[in-house]
């Protein structure tokens, strides 16, 4: 018996080594690695909460009265050059891309509902701030008579990903380019996907509209 404990020792010592340095590597990357992770989620929230002061300065700052436009537009490029990855980054140029919108300025709309898809978009993005940047491009190139840029900016959904009102919308578009079938064919998927009564009685006068 203990020379079978011997023999697996000894098997284990030779093993450990014979590939010493190479353990030692992975115990090494293996550390490194629990390091950066930690130090990323750190790193993470203080941006966060530096954001969060910035974007409440901005939001004091708009509120008043009389407006500092030059004072609102630097804490608004501080908070979007520095801070644009985060939440609150994000919810600014929202709100300043739905304001231009509002006011009928699109073409400084549409640079700042860009810039937010872009920031929002790929590997670490927030996929609702990057639909909604997406949704909102869309209507601002309806609104402009722009339906194909209108289009490609909901192309990226599928028929499982898109929600009722994306389809909606992308029957609208069709609608207006006079896609007759295509638009019904997106006002259906509409319909199914909407649980409102409301939704579904505005897409049943849709459909009624373009086959009348």
């Amino acid at each position: 018996m203990n020379e079978i404990i011997d023999n697996e020792f000894g098997a284990v010592k030779n093993f450990l080594s014979k590939y010493k340095n190479a353990l030692m590597i992975v115990v090494l990357l293996i550390i490194l690695s629990i390091g950066l992770f930690v130090l990323n989620i750190y790193n993470k929230k203080v941006m966060n909460e530096e954001a969060a002061v910035i974007y409440n300065e901005w939001l004091n700052t708009t509120s008043l009265e009389n407006k500092e436009q030059e004072k609102i537009d630097s804490i608004y490029s501080d908070l979007t050059d520095n801070y644009a990855s985060t939440g609150y980054a994000m919810m600014a140029m929202l709100s300043k891309g739905a304001d231009l919108a509002s006011m009928g300025d699109f073409d400084k709309s549409i640079a700042v509902f860009t810039e937010l898809q872009e920031v929002s978009s790929g590997f670490g993005g927030n996929d609702f701030f990057n639909k909604i940047s997406r949704i909102s491009l869309s209507r601002i190139y309806i609104e402009i008579e722009n339906y194909d840029d209108a289009l490609s900016q909901l192309s990226v959904y599928s028929e499982s990903s898109a929600n009722a009102y994306i389809h909606e919308l992308i029957g609208d578009i069709f609608a207006a380019k006079q896609e007759v079938e295509k638009s019904i064919e997106q006002y259906m998927l509409a319909d199914e996907k909407y649980d409102d009564q409301q939704s579904k009685s505005i897409i049943a006068m849709k459909i009624a509209d373009l086959e009348s």
